[in-house]
């Protein structure tokens, strides 16, 4: 009990200092220096001793924010006006030049016509025959001024930073795409849950960015503006739904179920959360308490469950510690610093991107490394599993198949053609009786071994199968020789078995076989041709041993005992 409460204590304080890490107030975008700005509902633009150039605006959500921003003089005759994209209505841009504002370029939701880029951004140049000295943004149903990053930079800057933006962003969901096709690819083959939901999280960050991105828009030039900053929100919701089945997937070996329920119940609530914000008409800044509370909630637990996972030794939490804390810290630094003017633009989004692809292709890794040496054990065990099967079905002494592996192996080897000819051939040693009782039992063995490694040489010359079916009783099955092909064969097994050397084993002893020749087809019973050949080697008995008898092999009986039967 007292270990139970000293866990859930360690827990909370983990989910406590994650949270004061990354709960903080996050860093408002800041404006350009001497941006002012006016709140009317006016379509012409304000005076400008009308503008207030400090504080914050206020009550500009059913109205008409207006906002001046200066132009820097190195940059007057080439400038070009970059934003992020957030959620608005409609915005209107104009260049003033001498007091005089110059023409009208304007966008809206679902129509950025050509100043939309990749990496979530539109762009505004000014003409470039006179110099510029600021510019005007007129912006209707803006839902939070927090959210609007601006900066003027060159012309000749932007579209470069615009280039490598595009390309540093391409080649992240590049990364994503890979994984989380792998990662799928290894769930529908491992029947692993942690695969899924790893493999779900890589692809819904994947597609979280061609949507921020606006890459998507190419294809869907309707999705621009507030369409596509809300499918963005629900996508980053469903994300951390299926990080949080994952982590929760990856632990359950190591923690008690609750935690790990817990918090899959809470990416279901983030992701609840999500969806409702972005439905039509709805303000995101009711449910912005809710999103920030769960998320935090989910990562604080999800950091408490880890670290107890690694505590107890569990090696997919180490795994997780150590790929999730590159996201966790660029989440934490994207609360606590202002990166909207990093990678050329592109801003904390455009690191989260790739601390994502990082994190997916890491932990990707680490259980890719694991599952090698789970299938490693895996292939270890079979190959073990097989020996011993094998050892099962041979004989210690000879080392040939004993009658279970002759009786497997036959059916293996002649047992799928139907109609082709096979043959057995019993193999008895004559007076081994004689043998044991004057030499003993441990040249006996020899003299089985002896004759075992001969008739082991001959599965290779001959393309047969060897076995040992008990006493001094040995068996040959062939296929494909029919006739006085099989005695001729028979014939010679006898007379090699003969020419063995058994000086040193048996001093003045000859060793011969009684051999009993059956034909039959490889689809008929084999216990007739059993039979057959049984009866064959005991005629081979009666008529004076060391002989080949042939039974005949248009007699078949259906009735005989089974192989095991006999003795």
């Amino acid at each position: 009990m007292k270990a139970g409460l000293g866990s859930l204590r360690r827990m909370l304080w983990v989910m406590a200092l994650a949270c004061a890490l990354i709960s903080g107030p996050r860093l408002a975008a800041q404006p350009p220096a001497g941006t002012c700005f006016a709140v009317t509902s006016s379509v012409a633009a304000p005076d400008r001793s009308d503008l207030q150039c400090a504080g914050a605006p206020t009550g500009y959500r059913g109205s008409v924010l207006w906002l001046r921003l200066p132009v820097p003089a190195s940059q007057s005759r080439d400038a070009s006006l970059a934003m992020h994209t957030t959620r608005f209505e409609r915005m209107s841009v104009m260049f003033e030049y001498a007091d005089t504002l110059g023409p009208r370029h304007t966008i809206g939701r679902g129509d950025f016509a050509d100043s939309w880029h990749i990496g979530g951004q539109v762009a505004f140049r000014a003409r470039g025959d006179q110099p510029a000295t600021a510019v005007w943004l007129r912006i209707a149903g803006l839902e939070d001024y927090n959210l609007l990053s601006l900066r003027i930079v060159s012309a000749q800057a932007a579209q470069r930073q615009f280039e490598l933006t595009a390309f540093a962003i391409g080649a992240a969901l590049a990364l994503l795409g890979i994984a989380a096709l792998f990662n799928i690819g290894l769930a529908a083959s491992m029947r692993r849950s942690f695969f899924l939901w790893h493999g779900g999280w890589a692809a819904t960050v994947m597609v979280w960015g061609l949507v921020w991105s606006q890459a998507g828009l190419a294809v869907f030039p309707a999705a621009a503006g507030t369409v596509s900053a809300r499918l963005a929100t629900v996508l980053a919701c469903l994300a951390i739904m299926f990080a949080t089945f994952a982590t929760a997937s990856a632990l359950r070996d190591a923690l008690p179920r609750w935690p790990l329920r817990l918090l899959g119940a809470l990416g279901v609530l983030v992701l609840a959360a999500g969806v409702a914000s972005g439905l039509p008409g709805v303000d995101i800044g009711q449910f912005a308490p809710v999103l920030m509370i769960g998320t935090l909630s989910s990562l604080a637990l999800a950091t408490a469950c880890i670290a107890a996972g690694w505590r107890k030794g569990h090696g997919a939490a180490r795994d997780l510690a150590i790929s999730w804390a590159i996201p966790m810290v660029t989440l934490a630094m994207t609360q606590i610093v202002d990166l909207d003017a990093i990678l050329w633009g592109g801003g904390d989004k455009v690191l989260m991107l790739y601390a994502s692809a990082l994190q997916v292709v890491c932990l990707t890794g680490f259980a890719t490394v694991r599952l090698r040496a789970l299938r490693m054990q895996r292939d270890r065990a079979v190959e073990i599993g097989k020996a011993l099967a094998e050892l099962a079905e041979r004989d210690p002494l000879t080392g040939l198949l004993n009658r279970r592996g002759f009786l497997g192996k036959y059916a293996e080897a002649f047992g799928g053609a139907a109609g082709r000819p096979v043959g057995l051939l019993l193999i008895d040693v004559d007076k081994f009786k004689a043998v044991n009782d004057e030499f003993g039992h441990q040249a006996g063995d020899e003299v089985l071994v002896t004759l075992g490694r001969r008739l082991a040489s001959f599965e290779e010359r001959f393309g047969c199968r060897a076995g040992r079916l008990g006493g001094e009783e040995f068996v040959l099955g062939v296929s494909g020789v029919a006739d006085g092909g099989l005695v001729e064969l028979a014939e010679t097994v006898r007379s090699e078995l003969a020419e063995c050397d058994f000086g040193a084993t048996a001093p003045g002893h000859r060793i011969s076989v009684s051999i009993g020749v059956a034909q039959g087809a490889a689809d008929r019973p084999f216990q007739a041709l059993y039979r057959k050949a049984d009866e064959a080697l005991y005629a081979a008995k009666r008529e004076g041993r060391n002989r080949v008898v042939c039974a005949d092999r248009d007699i078949e009986s259906d009735q005989a005992p089974a192989l095991q039967q006999v003795s």
